[in-house]
């Protein structure tokens, strides 16, 4: 299969388009995405450039944590997909912990079965894997910050991506902010 990888930690420079990488094999509690899209994210440049070296997975890597496609195998331990499923998630479950080796700029990729989700009929697949670790970032951080009843919030870029799921959990789920105070850009909040 084709696959963008590297073998050394550096720039963009260091990134190749591999097409001889083989597919992944699967484990019992695994599903073979068939890749449609996936995302970058701010860690994967930082992976990239070796910032995580002491604890990353070893090199030759093939970046990537977002993603969305349609299920082509699953493993056998496997109860709530099916081939044919289209999902979207984030592959990585430790993603600064020993993050996983092969990701997802690839055309096939080797994912447990409950870091994916179905993806939304309305949802193109672009957009789907635009999402999953933007959100995650959002949630676990409010959920960190363990406000309570009645405290503001201040959302800095709330028009990016994790800024605008930070406005959108804080409204939806939390319920306990008296006011959420959100900036858009620098020079409104020069001003």
């Amino acid at each position: 299969m084709k696959a963008w990888q590297y073998d050394e930690y550096g720039s963009v420079d260091v990134l190749k388009l591999a097409t001889d990488v083989a597919i992944p094999e699967i484990n019992d509690d695994q599903v073979l995405l068939k890749v449609v899209a996936a995302a970058l994210n701010p860690v994967d440049y930082k992976r990239r450039h070796g910032y995580f070296k002491a604890t990353d997975s070893p090199l030759p890597i093939i970046p990537g944590y977002d993603v969305a496609g349609v299920v082509v195998k699953v493993g056998s331990e496997v109860k709530g997909l099916k081939e044919g499923d289209e999902v979207y998630g984030d592959v990585n479950e430790k993603a600064l912990d020993g993050p996983k080796q092969f990701g997802t700029l690839a055309e096939y990729v080797a994912v447990e079965e409950r870091l994916l989700a179905l993806k939304p009929k309305k949802l193109e697949f672009v957009e789907a894997a635009a999402l999953p670790l933007a959100i995650e970032t959002a949630y676990e951080g409010l959920e960190r910050a363990n406000f309570t009843q009645g405290q503001s919030i201040l959302v800095l870029n709330g028009a990016g991506g994790v800024g605008s799921f930070v406005i959108q959990v804080s409204l939806i789920k939390l319920h306990i902010f008296s006011s959420i105070l959100i900036q858009t850009s620098v020079t409104n909040l020069i001003k």
